[in-house]
């Protein structure tokens, strides 16, 4: 989220923080690009950066879309299908906090401005532990709301929690997903265009570790703080499975 208002997570970023990122970003020699831009783009020489957003939430409407129209820049959302236009009661909440999704109309405006969107799934469960006929569920007819909402046909999917295996990636493969990206390190049994490695941006993170991460710098240090996000991450996978 790029949010304002208080939450217990540190999965977020206020605006001034996310303004002064991108004055960051702007300030290097990078491309700014699409998520599907960056995968066709094969020379390595060049500098660019791809901005992501998960789960969809409504201030990446309110908040940076504004920021990024300002500099021509175009970002890829990861979008929840079943909660569009909802509130976020698929996540913990600590003391009752909910912030709202992207609804349709707000995808729709930010499709016609050049931003892409790929799956997050249709409720966000950890879909290394779905039966056969739910993970079809979360992957197929998310992709097919998703693809139908908002014009966008790239094919790419942001697994929920970063969490991936064989038989999520086989499946992925069988119900139309040609890329994937995950958080942290990529299991050793999916190749590569199905679980492209992602830098977190966090609340914690300070101007010095946000330009480390876009420039590739000390990747050691920030790939141990990104294990200890997914470990948290897979600790809301424990209390959160009880009401699957």
């Amino acid at each position: 989220m790029v949010e304002p208002r208080f939450d217990w997570g540190a999965t977020r970023v206020t605006p001034k923080q996310f303004e002064r990122q991108i004055e960051a970003v702007m300030s290097k020699d990078l491309g700014c690009v699409t998520l599907s831009e960056y995968g066709r783009s094969a020379k390595l020489e060049e500098r660019r950066l791809a901005i992501t957003f998960d789960d969809g939430y409504a201030s990446v409407y309110h908040h940076a879309f504004p920021v990024l129209r300002a500099h021509d820049i175009k970002a890829t959302v990861f979008l929840i299908a079943g909660y569009a236009g909802q509130m976020n009661a698929w996540d913990i909440n600590i003391g009752g906090l909910r912030f709202p999704h992207l609804d349709w109309r707000q995808i729709e405006l930010l499709a016609e401005a050049g931003w892409e969107f790929g799956s997050h799934g249709m409720s966000h469960r950890d879909l290394t532990l779905l039966t056969d006929a739910e993970l079809r569920r979360e992957l197929e007819l998310s992709r097919q709301i998703i693809e139908r909402r908002s014009g966008c046909h790239n094919g790419w999917i942001a697994y929920p929690f970063g969490n991936v295996n064989a038989r999520v990636w086989h499946a992925a493969v069988e119900c139309g997903y040609r890329s994937g990206v995950v958080m942290g390190s990529r299991p050793a049994e999916v190749p590569e265009p199905y679980a492209r490695i992602r830098s977190g941006i966090y609340l914690f993170d300070s101007r010095r570790s946000f330009e480390h991460k876009i420039d590739g710098r000390r990747q050691w240090l920030y790939s141990r703080v990104q294990r200890v996000m997914d470990l948290c991450s897979d600790g809301s996978v424990i209390v959160k499975r009880r009401s699957w």
